[in-house]
Formats: C-alpha cells, structure tokens, sequence
C-alpha cells in the first residue's frame, strides 16, 4: 500500500468504512482496527466491509499505515502487513453504513423518518463533552427542519455506552449525516416513535406551544367534574367560563387530584401530543366548566356524603348552558357512583334525571357519560375476568339518552423510558379490553356501553397495577404547573375516554351545526367496528356486546362522504301513540327510499360492500314504575331484504307493529350485532358484509314505532319522536361513485297502516 492512501483518512473524529479481505475473520479485523487511547473501534463487520469510529480522531490507524509503508519487522516484513494489506479500501462511511442498511442511500431527499442517532455515552465521556455532543444533535435536527423553527426538545436515552437521540430527519439530511455529525456511531429507524415521548421531552425542557382556538361559533363541551385550573396556559384561552353546584363551596377551582384539568386537555384537544411535538396547539372545542365534586372523595360519587346526583346534575346542565349561550353544548360526566343494588341497575335517580336531561322536552341533549372503572388488577390471571363484572356499569351509565363510554387500548408497547424504569410487560394487546374498563350486565336492557375509547392499559406487577407508564397512558393536562412547572401529566381509565368521545362529538358538531343532537350522536355510533383483538379475547357475542357496545368509533368518517362511501342522513318525526278522531290508534311508520344504482352495483355482482345503519333518537323517560314501561315511545328500523318487493316489505314491517314488541324483525341481511341486541335501545347501529347486486337498486328503510307509556294517557297521545337515520354503502377501494346518487334528498313515505289497538 502506497502512503498516498492515507490521505483519505479524515484527521478529526468520525465514521469510515474499509473493504477487507475475506480471509480475515470478524474478530481478528476488530482487534486489529481498536485502538483504546483515541476511542477507535469497530462498530460492525458486515458482507466484508468494516465500519471504523473514531472517537477523537484516527491518528492511530493513520500511524499504522505510515508504519506499513515505511517500516519493515525483523523478519523483513512490513509492519502491520495482516491488517493493511488486507485493506481493499478506505472511504467515509454512508448512512447506509451507519445504519447497518435500515436506511438505503437512495432514500428520497424530501423524505422524512424518525431516527435513533447513538452518540458515545456511558462513563467514558464527561458532563462537559456529553453536553457538547447534545448540541451537536440539536443543531442537526435544527438542519433537518429548515425554516420551520426551532425543534422540539429531544428525548433521549442515557445507556450504558451509548446516548440514543429520538429525531425527525429529512432525507436528505440523513445522507449528509455522516459529514454533519461525525460523532455519530450508528444511526437506525426508530422503530416506534409516539407523541406523548417528544411532547413530555418539549415540556421537561420548558418548551410551550401557542394555542389556535376553535372558530367562534363552535361546540362546546361542558366538563361536570371536579372543577378546571382555567388559567392553565392550554387552557385559559378556549374556557367560556367556569362555576360551581357545590354547596358551600363557590370556587370553580380544580382540586388537588386535578381530575377535571386532565379530562378538559382531552376534550379540548384529539391530538394534544402530536400538536405539542409541532409546537401549535389546534383545540377542536370550547370549554365550559361546571364543579360538580367536592373533594376527591366525592369523585366515587358516594351518596351518604349528602349529594343528591339527580338534583345537582341537573343544576350543573343549566349552569353550564348559560356559560355558553347560543352554541351546542356536548356534556362530559366522567364520574359516577356504584349501583347501590345489582337489581337497580335498570333505573337510579340519577339515571333517571339523565334521561330527562337528555330527552330535553324532544330536542335532544347530548350526555357523555363514562361507564366506570373496574377494581384494580394485580394478578394478570384475573383479566378480563374482573372486568367482565360485577360490578357493572356505574349511575348514570345505564341511562338511555347517554351516550356511555366504555374503554379498550391500543397501547400494548412500552417505550424506552418504560423499559429503563422496569415496567414489565403491557397486560392487554392492541384492540382489546382496557384492564381499567367496567361492563355491562348484559341481558333485556339497551345495549351499554355504547361504544369504547381509548383507556390506557396496566402492566401488573409485584401486587400493583402499574397504569402510569409512558407507553399505557394517555397524555394530558397538569393542575399543578404552577408547583411543579410541568404543563403535562398522564391520565387513564374511562373517565379520559368518556371525554375522548365529548371531543369526537364536538368534532362531529362543527363539522354539521345544522343538524340534531341525535344526528351527531348517531354519526360517531355509525363509524364503529370491532377490532380483530376484541372478537378473539371475547368470542361469545354477548359478552363482546357488554364489554365493547359497537365498538371502536373512527370520528373522521362521519365528517363527509366519499364518492365510493356516502353517507346519506334523514331526519324525521313520528308519533307512537297516534289516535285518530274517533280515538282509535293508527300508526304510521316512515319509510324512507334509499337512492342506490340499480345497474353500477349490479355489474359489481358478488363484490362486498359493508352496508350500515343507524338509528338515534330519545326517549322520555318516567319514574313511575307501575305504568310498566319506561320510555314514553319507542322506535326501530328495518331494512328491505334483497329478495323483498316493496309491498311484501311493508307487508312485513305492518305484521311488525302488530306484534308491538314481540320481535324486532331484521330482514334477511346478515347483521353483525343482531335486530335482537340492537333494537333494546336508543342508539340502533348495525354492519352487514353484502354483496353489491344485493342492495342494487332503490331500497325501502322502514322506521317503524313502538309504544310506551305515552299510550297510557290521552295528553300524550299525539306527543312526536323525533329521530334520526344514517346509511352508509362502502365499496372499498373500488372506484364507482356512488355519491352523486346518493346526494339527493332523503324523503320519507309515511304510511299509516291503520292498524287497529
């Protein structure tokens, strides 16, 4: 080898890589190359290609090729004739290199992944050059996003020899790399990158981010909990005002538990963590707050403490809808009280005046309840076992007119920060029962919870539950940043997921002011599905039915249509107990023409296509048990089967309400919940997997009426139910667009069938 070669060689620290001769083994290659005094090692020795670190610099295998070139051993031989002569090559090291090929030199500029960037760390390297080695990162990811602003504060992970930066880099940043940051020892995809890790690093470092309130006229969620700190900086700018129902205590203030500021940062913000990473703050709703508690204590909703629920619930609505006059208002109760025996699980006091509240003399209000959290689990034998109950759902839960929110999780991945703090593994897999969630006990009553939200997992272990670790909770707002100067903390359980769907439902709001409580309500049920983890963890209908409802929402479906999905919405009124002149009952049933293509469809023959409906309307409740019913009028619907005529299926639905009740019919689609399960309640939703030529053609929805105690009195035999309808036709990735059929305006065909008491 000629001394010429050894220009090649950069004089400062860095990375390089040198083809060797396949005769030389991994061991003898690294050996060779390591030099201890300067920090030279051999950081791989892959398809014969060595990549070399330099710490400091590389005078020491510069030395040994002088010494090849110009010295001879004793034996007449050029020193370190078994490591250099074997040395093909010698060039800088590519990203490729560094990152052991995870990243692919051709990796387009515009690109943009998420890294680990392992710098040296450990004992061998002082405060002074640690410090300097973390600037060096900071002004890399500052490169890597260019004019945008100043990076987010970079989580880190201080190893035993190495210091692993979490950052957001370009590709082209990347291939510079190697050049930008030479201290840089091996760089690789990270293999999973969440908010809540940059958003808790911008936080630590005193980062804040601005907030973007919603537009004027936007919803509002109403937050019936135990008061907010309304001058949190995340906060101050979108709350409309605050107050208290508590007696004696006129202080709209959160207590020290906080648990109403940490349920307004998830009913203000669905993507707080992400927002926070890129230093803007997009809140989707206005805030009204309401102090419903006392004390801590009072969060178990404990009667004997002297709180009549029903009474100061009812006072906390008003007050919270005089904070924000002339908007929608979405009501968040993410408390609730045991169910004093299993047997009044069907109606509380407090249940009851939820339904009033909801019902709202016909105009709907929309009620988010959280449908409770199980006992604490320790032993992981015991999941989902405890869960499955009792005890069940808490009051007000079983409500009618709520929507009650039960939790599952997504989070089954612990992060680098869990790993080091010892957590063992996540209790739940993604798509599963949170270990915090209650569930229903089932049997006659209307399907609850309603639907689930995200409600952190557990990792239990050594008799503790282990719900706060930073890959099982959901990021949030902190009470205490005064004290502390943290503006986040963690939260857990249905009490965040009942305010995840507030949000949802705000969301929902703003996207169609114009239409009913009912309609939003109806909307987000109409998105759920159930995720494949939670049919295999409960594969007994029912028992998914209790613990899920219909599922898991996506809110941003119900936003608008797409060509291949419309959404088509009615909203229509009918009256049960309808009696004509001379005072016989007569009712009528609204049946409502679907506008599907009869021949587009047709030629898609057996194609599937995932068919829903869903019904949502409220009822008006009484606490009268010995009129025998609850609800003053009820409804349902069904669906014109593929094989029906229109007049055999009105035929159908007139045999359907002679029946009042005895059955609830379905048609002849294969429903994934069941007529059974879903007709019990308020909210109706149902899927089918169907054939396109199937629903080919206009079809028949017949909304259909069931009476109640209305019929009991002549004052409320011409009382109206209003109600809303939403059918949606899926094709998948086929390009046909339904829409522009489907835009038309949905009209009714009343029928009266005439159909005699």
């Amino acid at each position: 080898m000629s001394a010429a070669r050894t220009e090649v060689l950069p004089h400062a620290s860095g990375s390089l890589v040198t083809a060797i001769g396949q005769d030389l083994d991994d061991s003898s290659i690294s050996r060779q190359l390591r030099d201890r005094r300067s920090g030279t090692e051999v950081v791989a020795v892959r398809d014969g290609r060595a990549i070399v670190h330099a710490q400091s610099d590389l005078a020491a295998l510069r030395a040994k090729i002088n010494s090849y070139s110009t010295e001879v051993t004793t034996a007449g031989q050029p020193r370190f004739q078994a490591l250099v002569a074997r040395l093909d090559t010698i060039e800088l090291a590519s990203i490729e290199d560094l990152s052991l090929g995870e990243i692919d030199v051709s990796i387009p500029d515009q690109d943009r992944i998420w890294v680990e960037i392992w710098m040296p760390g450990g004992p061998g390297v002082d405060d002074d050059d640690r410090e300097a080695l973390d600037a060096a990162v900071l002004e890399f990811a500052s490169l890597s996003i260019g004019s945008a602003g100043r990076p987010p504060a970079i989580p880190v992970y201080r190893g035993p020899e190495r210091d692993v930066h979490l950052v957001s880099a370009t590709g082209a940043s990347l291939k510079a790399l190697p050049v930008l940051l030479p201290s840089a020892v091996e760089v690789h995809r990270a293999p999973l990158v969440r908010p809540i890790i940059l958003a808790e690093a911008a936080d630590e470092s005193g980062q804040r981010a601005e907030v973007e309130t919603a537009s004027s006229s936007a919803a509002a969620v109403a937050l019936h909990d135990t008061g907010i700190s309304a001058d949190h900086p995340y906060l101050q700018p979108i709350v409309l005002g605050a107050s208290s129902v508590v007696p004696g205590v006129p202080s709209p203030n959160d207590i020290p538990g906080g648990h109403g500021t940490q349920m307004a940062g998830v009913a203000a913000y669905s993507r707080l963590a992400e927002h926070l990473t890129e230093g803007q703050l997009i809140a989707d709703a206005w805030l009204v707050s309401v102090r419903l508690l006392e004390s801590d204590v009072d969060a178990g909703g404990d009667p004997d403490r002297g709180a009549l629920w029903a009474e100061r619930t009812t006072e906390a609505i008003a007050t919270a809808e005089a904070l924000a006059p002339q908007r929608a208002v979405i009501h968040n109760i993410s408390i609730g009280a045991d169910n004093t025996a299993q047997e009044r699980t069907d109606r509380t006091a407090w249940s009851v005046a939820a339904d009033v509240l909801g019902w709202n003399v016909g105009a709907g209000r929309l009620l988010v309840v959280a449908a409770g959290n199980a006992d604490p689990i320790t032993d992981r034998r015991n999941y989902p076992v405890v869960n499955l109950g009792p005890p069940h759902l808490q009051q007000p839960g079983q409500a009618w007119n709520v929507l009650t929110v039960g939790g599952y999780t997504d989070l089954d991945q612990l992060t680098t920060q869990d790993q080091q703090l010892g957590y063992p593994d996540p209790l739940a897999r993604a798509g599963s029962l949170s270990p915090h969630s209650r569930t229903a006990p089932g049997g006659p009553r209307p399907l609850k919870p309603d639907l689930v939200m995200e409600a952190g997992n557990t990792a239990p272990y050594g008799g503790l539950e282990n719900p706060e670790s930073q890959g099982m909770s959901i990021l949030s707002l902190d009470n205490r940043w005064r004290d502390t100067g943290r503006l986040l903390r963690r939260t857990w359980a249905t009490s965040p997921a009942a305010a995840a769907a507030s949000n949802a439902l705000a969301r929902l709001a703003n996207a169609h002011p114009n239409l009913r409580p009912a309609t939003w309500r109806g909307l987000l049920a109409h998105t759920t599905f159930w995720p494949e983890a939670a049919g295999q963890q409960l594969p007994d209908k029912r028992d998914l039915l209790r613990a899920f409802g219909y599922g898991v929402p996506v809110p941003h479906l119900g936003m608008a249509s797409d060509s291949n999905r419309p959404v088509m919405i009615y909203e229509g009124v009918l009256r049960p107990s309808h009696r004509d002149s001379e005072r016989r009952p007569h009712r009528v049933a609204d049946f409502i023409e679907l506008p599907m293509p009869h021949d587009a469809l047709d030629d898609l023959g057996d194609m599937p296509v995932k068919l829903a409906v869903t019904l949502s309307y409220f009822i008006e409740p009484t606490d009268n048990l010995t009129r025998g019913t609850y609800p003053g009028g009820r409804l349902r619907w069904d669906l014109q089967g593929p094989t029906e005529d229109p007049a055999s299926f009105r035929a159908r639905v007139n045999q359907l309400i002679r029946d009042q009740g005895g059955r609830p019919g379905g048609g002849s689609f294969d429903w994934e919940i069941g007529a059974a399960n879903r007709s019990r309640g308020t909210l109706q939703h149902d899927r089918a997997l169907v054939s396109a030529s199937q629903i080919a053609g206009p079809r028949l929805l017949a909304v259909y009426p069931v009476t109640g105690w209305w019929e009991d009195r002549a004052a409320t035999w011409e009382r109206k139910l209003p109600y809303s309808v939403i059918v949606s036709a899926d094709l998948g990735d086929v390009d046909l667009d339904l829409y522009s059929f489907a835009v038309v305006s949905l009209q009714p065909i009343s029928v009266d069938l005439g159909i005699q008491a």
